[in-house]
């Protein structure tokens, strides 16, 4: 994957993000089943799944609930993480602001 594409969210966040739809796939759900077990609208769902710099981030309630569902563990959910917690793998990209250019 190159991650220069994906400018609103860390490595990590994209990895969950295509594990949590692959998860709600294999189990045969679709985007309306998904949404319902998650208690949250269609759209919000894609919004969750979705990589692209419009989707929104993901938060703990959410990872539980996913964990629950789809009776999977959170190291499952996550995948293997460096050792190096300061790694840009876990860094949110920041967009540049055009008061950011400025200094």
């Amino acid at each position: 994957m190159e991650h220069s594409q994906f400018t609103k969210f860390s490595p990590i966040t994209v990895l969950v993000k295509r594990t949590i739809r692959k998860l709600r796939i294999d189990a045969g759900h679709s985007m309306n089943e998904g949404a319902r077990l998650l208690g949250v609208s269609r759209k919000q769902l894609e919004d969750i799944e979705t990589i692209r710099n419009y989707g929104c981030h993901l938060d703990l309630e959410l990872l539980a609930k996913i964990k629950v569902i789809y009776r999977t563990s959170l190291d499952e959910i996550v995948g293997e993480l460096p050792d190096d917690y300061y790694s840009e793998y876990f860094e949110r990209p920041r967009k540049k602001t055009r008061n950011d250019s400025k200094h």
